[in-house]
């Protein structure tokens, strides 16, 4: 089980602002080759609306922008998924799975869109002693909301982690994600990221965002606590 806090904020080609504060709650189970994971959000978003959901998930809406920023906070958008191991051998690691994230999160708040999403994903790891590299690549459907066609996009990610002593990682990803319309811009952002193990049953991570299009966060930063049973 883990839960944190994460906050983001950016204008997405608006003139003003949209801070985002996410606090999950997140349920991860293993066994055999198998791993399932389920995440409930709390979600606050503050803004002059048309930008929905957080993360890779978050998408920008038109003919919703107000005059004025305002608040809408509650449940966002509920994620479940699993993923198995094909290969694990001589460093290399090869998982291969899928996610459902469902439309619960208010579209008339601007929480959500309102639909749901499936993707698809293959993630690769490969360990150098205390180094190792990892990447993703996948492939979304998207539900479109009333009025609204978003292109399914492919994403991708590219990532760098080191240990530092037994306890401490420290690491550095690339996520991208394509456009969803002919005139939005694709997801590109960076993360920096350390990881503490506290001991054999909790851990904590803290990371720090940049984004480099209309489509990421300018930043934004979060911290995840984990225990394992």
């Amino acid at each position: 089980m883990s839960s944190g806090l994460d906050f983001s904020t950016g204008k997405y080609g608006s003139s003003q602002s949209t801070d985002t504060v996410y606090v999950p709650v997140i349920a991860k189970y293993e066994v055999g080759n198998w791993t399932v994971r389920a995440t409930v959000p709390w979600v606050s978003i503050t803004g002059p609306g048309g930008v929905v959901g957080s993360g890779s998930d978050r998408v920008t809406i038109d003919g919703v922008t107000r005059t004025r920023r305002t608040t809408e906070s509650g449940l966002g958008d509920i994620v479940a998924g699993a993923t198995y191991t094909v290969f694990e051998q001589g460093g290399w690691v090869v998982d291969v799975g899928g996610k459902v994230k469902f439309g619960t999160g208010s579209s008339s708040r601007g929480l959500g869109t309102g639909e749901n999403d499936v993707s698809v994903q293959a993630d690769v790891y490969r360990s150098f002693g205390p180094a190792s590299v990892f990447g993703t690549v996948g492939y979304k459907r998207m539900g479109d909301p009333d009025g609204i066609t978003f292109k399914n996009p492919v994403f991708a990610s590219l990532g760098l982690a080191h240990k530092i002593g037994s306890a401490t990682t420290v690491g550095l990803s690339y996520d991208w994600r394509d456009r969803l319309r002919p005139t939005s811009d694709p997801i590109r952002e960076m993360t920096a990221f350390v990881t503490h193990r506290l001991s054999d049953e909790w851990k904590v991570q803290a990371y720090a965002v940049t984004g480099y299009s209309d489509a990421s966060a300018d930043w934004g930063s979060g911290v995840i606590v984990g225990r394992v049973f």
